[in-house]
């Protein structure tokens, strides 16, 4: 009887756990949805900043995203205002049709952004595919590059795989394998699809 309980009060756990964190599950495709709001997403994103910018072949120097302000989530698509920081920022390349080689120092700008983002769930890469919105304007050629570089191409960012989780039932430890199958945006919210794996218990 006692031995019964504990199993009763492990699962009662289990159920508990995933009913406080998860937001769905699916019976069919045996998923488990983890939602994020999008203000906890924004103050996550920003403990982990500043992230620099993958280098343009005709700009040397150093380009840093330092922060993300209005953060606001729709369907796969990110809206959002970045702070960038630059230094040591120079141009080899064409304007015109003539060769350019600028000089512009030190820089610090915020941007309009709005990005659509994809899930590969076999290599495990989140991809986020920004595009500032807003014009820029005409003569200020630091600016009008800045957002040339932070619209060309996806950015890759590698999901790392979820530790598996142990639960202890009676004499023996269950192992519970967690793969991430998508990762979305909809209603405000960051969505999670895990689907769980139960592995077989050891003594």
């Amino acid at each position: 009887m006692k031995g019964y309980r504990s199993t009763v009060i492990v699962v009662a756990m289990c159920m508990w756990l995933f009913s406080a964190y998860s937001y769905a599950a699916s019976d069919k495709d045996r998923e488990i949805t983890f939602v994020i709001p999008e203000r906890v997403l924004q103050e996550f994103i920003n403990e982990v900043l500043p992230v620099e910018l993958t280098a343009h072949e005709k700009v040397s120097g150093a380009l840093w995203i330092r922060s993300i302000e209005d953060l606001r989530l729709g369907l796969d698509k990110v809206c959002f205002t970045a702070t960038i920081h630059g230094e040591n920022i120079a141009y080899k390349g064409n304007i015109g049709g003539l060769p350019a080689n600028l000089r512009f120092g030190a820089l610090d700008s915020t941007l309009h952004c709005e990005a659509t983002i994809r899930y590969d769930g076999e290599k495990r890469l989140l991809y986020i595919r920004p595009k500032v919105v807003e014009e820029g304007k005409k003569g200020d050629i630091l600016r009008l590059l800045l957002m040339s570089i932070v619209s060309e191409g996806e950015y890759p960012v590698e999901i790392q795989k979820l530790k598996p989780l142990e639960a202890r039932v009676s004499d023996k430890t269950v192992e519970i394998d967690m793969d991430i199958s998508n990762i979305y945006t909809a209603n405000d919210r960051l969505f999670i699809a895990v689907r769980p794996n139960i592995m077989g218990g050891k003594e």
